[in-house]
């Protein structure tokens, strides 16, 4: 699959990590997906999915940095053209989480932009390292090329620090299952 640039002005945004006692969440917005050309595929009547890639890795000093956590995140709508709603359906490494219908599309595009409160994993799991950070980036699949090559865009990584609470820290904690 060919990648490119996002559509112009595409990235995630307000970032944020949420813990408690027994979960990591995170929230984020994909600011700047919504062209016209992707408009006019949903309006179409043909479904649009934005992939979320969201990865909690640990920082090794003189060695790659290893992936502890890493989950993809689908939002997925389908607009039908009879009844003029959207029905939107959310997934999580392709376990679905959450489904509606809509009639607004601004809803929709909240929807299919945003991710609030998605729990990641424990953080009892992971190690006592200080030196964890959480990365996302979001694909959208916007055309075929010469109508079979599938062309995606996809965003940057966008990083953040992600501390735990010394109590919620495992000292050797094994690796989390994918």
């Amino acid at each position: 699959m060919a990648e490119s640039a996002p559509p112009e002005g595409a990235e995630i945004r307000d970032l944020q990590v949420r813990n408690n006692p027994n979960d990591i969440f995170i929230s984020f917005l994909l600011d700047g997906a919504f062209t016209d050309e992707i408009r006019e595929q949903i309006d179409s009547g043909l479904p649009v999915t934005f992939r979320h890639y969201v990865e909690i890795i640990q920082k090794r000093t003189a060695w790659f940095d290893r992936t502890l956590v890493r989950k993809v995140i689908s939002s997925t709508v389908a607009y039908d053209t009879l009844t003029r709603q959207y029905r939107l359906t959310r997934s999580v490494d392709g376990e679905v989480m959450d489904t509606s219908v809509t009639e607004r599309r601004e809803e929709m595009e909240r929807f299919m932009a945003g991710v609030e409160r998605q729990r990641l994993c424990d953080p009892e799991v992971l190690p006592g390292d200080t030196h964890l950070s959480l990365r996302v980036k979001s694909r959208m699949r916007r055309r075929f090329v010469l109508f079979f090559l599938p062309w995606n865009f996809e965003t940057s990584w966008a990083r953040i620090g992600l501390t735990l609470p010394a109590r919620h820290r495992a000292p050797d904690a094994a690796p989390i299952p994918q």
